[in-house]
């Protein structure tokens, strides 16, 4: 057991994160968390797969003819 440096909490030295407690890594922005948003539908790499198929080549701008 080791005490956090920012609380003072003792620790499971296994459980810390660069050198500090688990709740005050996170609270410090050392933990990342990723949050489900429970996205319906397409996302980006669908759409850019549908934006290659009509990618510019030139030939529909009437200034550059």
């Amino acid at each position: 057991m080791r005490r956090c440096p920012r609380c003072g909490h003792p620790t499971r030295a296994d459980r810390m994160v660069k050198g500090f407690g688990r709740e005050c890594a996170t609270q410090m922005g050392l933990v990342g968390r990723t949050v489900d948003i429970e996205h319906d539908g397409p996302d980006l790499f669908d759409v850019l797969d549908e934006m290659m198929d009509d990618a510019c080549d030139g030939a529909d701008r009437p200034a550059d003819r």
